[in-house]
Parts: structure tokens; C-alpha cells; sequence
């Protein structure tokens, strides 16, 4: 009987993910393969794996599109932010060549990827079995599927995708106590931009209820990302000469870089957006053509009042999902006031898969607590009353 009833419902619902996966790459390919230009900030990451293969690993690939027109950009390896994605991008024009859709494979693999840790993660957070599991995984994948900010960024060469996969690969890692994968995953995340840093402060905060010795919440919280973020910047290392030129041409000018303005002109006010302002949608990004990084205030709007709610029913995987997220997002915020005032729209990749998750798991939360098993019990108790009057009738008779 369990068989027959659990069977179809997997079936269905894998099914189904199978099938957003495929129209989403297919939407995927057709909207961002036949651009033959750079896409916003592609005018740095993929020159910048290009350089990175030719100046550090002294390997040339044939170049089938030319540089962009920034300054410098020939001898641009971009140290200002860490490696791994450009690593990504340089793997895949190692073999194709310099050209956009070279650069932009990795990106349109990991969006879809990221699709199939919603559903995991969605489905998990709601008891990893049952109609109300495989409802949250599905809807989960929907809700990241269509993320307006999350399509534009998985479509093109930018680092945003990769922060993004990572971290909620190692949340829901986390989530389900395999603290190694869940550690790599870190530092992974760590390993392609600088918000990626503080998910160390939920992921060791977590741990505190899973690992009681110091030495182990140490070793997983800090150990094994710091390890896996320091192994892949050997070769940026050498770069530099050593540790120490390393950590002053990485570390201390990137603290310095992102609490500055600069990174765009003051001047503009359309494409600089403030943490807050994501909420509403204020000033997206334009990346050219008609691509903007536009965010969905409905979802964003939720999540402060769904966090306040779960919060008061104290339910603690998804107060802490919630909490992930929005590490990241107070992250902006503290750069924000401690001076850098150019911050843009579609650093909200950077956690909305998991804003994302964590609305459509609240929702189906909340409406099978408050609505579903309330007329459940409504019924049970007309049942109940049904059964006690018939019982007078029959007492009556007598």
C-alpha cells in the first residue's frame, strides 16, 4: 500500500522537475547563446580568465572574440575578487576558445543545478517525505526558476551564480548534518566573491547545536572552508609572489575596494541601488541590450513577513534558512554604511535562491498548519458529532 502510494508521488514529482530543468536550459540556450557581445560586467571576469590561463598558466587559446575596451584589460586578472570563477570560465574556453558562449556554459550548468538543490532543499525543510514535501521541492524549483534576478545572472559570465549555487549547496548540506560536503561547499562559495564571507557566522552558529567540541566546530566551521578557499588561490599566490604580497594585493585592497564608492559614477542614479531599495524593485540594473537585473517585490516582501512569522512559531530550520539569507543581505547593508554607496540590484543573486526556498516552504507551511489541518479537524469533530448523535437517537429508542 505505502509503495503504491509513495511510488506515483516521486515519479510525478521528479517528473516534473525533469521538466522545468529542460525548459529552462532550452530558454536558457535560446536567450543567451546567440548574443554575441559582452553582458554588463563580462567586460572583466572572462578577460580575466582568459589572463588568468595565459599570465598564470602560461596556456593560449585560440581567441575568437576580441577583448573588451576596458583599460588595462589585457593584463586584467581580476584580484580584486577571488578565483574560482574565473576558473569556471577558463576550463570551458580552454576547450572552446574565447567567445561568449565559452564563457557562459558554467553559468547556465550551475543555474540548472541550482534548481535541483531547491527542490532537495524545499522538500527537506518540509519533511522529505510525503505530499506536502514534494509540493515544497516543486514549488521551491518554480519560485527560483522564475527569479527574475537569478535569470539574468545565471545567463551571463558575471561571479553572482557561483556565490549563489554554493551557498545554498552548503546550507542544505548543512541543513542535513553532512558537515564536510557542506564545509567545501563554503568555501567554494567563499572561493568566488566577498559576500559569500559571512555565511562563516550562520554555518558555525548551526554547528553550535551539532558538534559540542570546539576543535570540531573549528575544523567545519573554519577549518575546511579556509583550507578549500586557500587551496584554490595557490595559483593567485604565486601570482603574487607569497602569502603576505597576496594578502595585501587580495584581502586588504578588496576590504578597502568594497566599503568605497567607485565602482560606478555617483552620477548614475539609475543604475545604483540601495539595500533596501531591492525590495521594491528600485533601480535595476541595466546590463545593455534589454537585459535588467530586476528584482520581485512580491517574493521580497514576503520574506521579512514570513521570517517574523516563523520566527513566532519558532520553527527553527526555517528561521534559520531565513537567517542565511539574510546574513548576506546585512552584509550589503553594513558595506552601505560604511561608505560604499554604488551597490547594485543584481548582488541579490547572491541569496535569493534561498528568499526564494524559504517563501515557498512557509507558505505551504503555514497553509497546511493554519488552514488545511484546521478543516481537518473541523471535520473530524462534525464526524464525531455525526457519530454522538446518532448514538442519542439510538439511546432514545430504547
Amino acid at each position: 500500500m505505502g509503495f503504491r502510494k509513495i511510488c506515483p508521488l516521486k515519479l510525478f514529482s521528479y517528473s516534473a522537475l525533469a521538466i522545468i530543468v529542460a525548459v529552462y536550459t532550452y530558454f536558457t540556450v535560446t536567450t543567451y547563446a546567440f548574443v554575441n557581445a559582452y553582458i554588463g560586467d563580462e567586460v572583466w571576469y572572462p578577460t580575466a580568465a582568459y589572463n588568468i590561463l595565459k599570465i598564470i598558466f602560461h596556456i593560449t587559446p585560440p581567441m575568437y572574440f576580441p577583448y573588451s575596451n576596458e583599460a588595462g584589460i589585457q593584463t586584467y586578472v581580476n584580484t580584486c575578487h577571488p578565483p574560482l570563477a574565473k576558473y569556471f570560465m577558463a576550463s570551458t574556453i580552454l576547450i572552446l576558445g574565447y567567445q561568449p558562449a565559452a564563457w557562459r556554459i558554467w553559468s547556465w550548468v550551475l543555474g540548472d543545478l541550482m534548481l535541483i538543490v531547491a527542490f532537495f532543499l524545499g522538500k527537506y525543510l518540509l519533511g522529505d517525505h510525503g505530499y506536502r514535501a514534494y509540493l515544497g521541492g516543486i514549488v521551491s524549483t518554480l519560485l527560483v526558476a522564475l527569479d527574475p534576478n537569478i535569470w539574468l545572472l545565471h545567463g551571463v559570465a558575471m561571479l553572482e551564480i557561483y556565490v549563489s549555487f554554493f551557498g545554498i549547496l552548503s546550507l542544505y548540506f548543512l541543513l542535513k548534518k553532512k558537515l564536510l560536503w557542506g564545509a567545501i561547499a563554503l568555501g567554494l562559495a567563499m572561493a568566488s566573491k566577498e559576500p559569500a564571507y559571512l555565511l562563516i557566522l550562520p554555518f558555525l552558529y548551526y554547528l553550535g547545536d551539532l558538534k559540542k567540541s570546539p576543535i570540531d566546530r573549528t575544523i567545519y566551521g573554519l577549518g575546511i572552508p579556509i583550507v578549500t578557499f586557500g587551496a584554490l588561490s595557490l595559483p593567485i599566490i604565486d601570482y603574487y609572489g607569497g602569502f603576505l604580497s597576496w594578502l595585501k594585493g587580495t584581502f586588504l585592497d578588496r576590504a578597502s575596494w568594497d566599503i568605497t564608492n567607485g565602482h560606478i559614477s555617483l552620477a548614475d542614479v539609475s543604475q545604483i541601488s540601495t539595500p533596501w531599495g531591492w525590495f521594491m524593485n528600485i533601480h535595476p540594473f541595466w546590463m545593455g541590450f534589454h537585459f535588467y537585473a530586476t528584482t520581485n517585490p512580491f517574493i521580497m516582501l514576503l520574506w521579512p513577513i514570513l521570517t517574523i512569522i516563523v520566527i513566532l512559531m519558532k520553527e527553527k530550520n526555517l528561521i534559520f534558512t531565513s537567517m542565511w539569507a539574510w546574513t548576506e543581505w546585512l552584509g550589503f547593508l553594513m558595506v552601505y554604511f560604511l561608505g560604499n554607496h554604488t551597490l547594485f540590484s543584481f548582488y541579490v543573486t547572491d541569496f535569493s535562491p534561498v528568499v526564494d526556498v524559504f517563501v515557498a516552504v512557509s507558505m505551504i507551511y503555514l497553509v497546511d498548519k493554519l488552514v488545511l489541518r484546521q478543516e481537518r479537524k473541523s471535520s473530524l469533530q462534525g464526524s464525531s458529532n455525526i457519530e454522538n448523535g446518532d448514538n442519542d437517537g439510538n439511546n432514545k429508542s430504547f
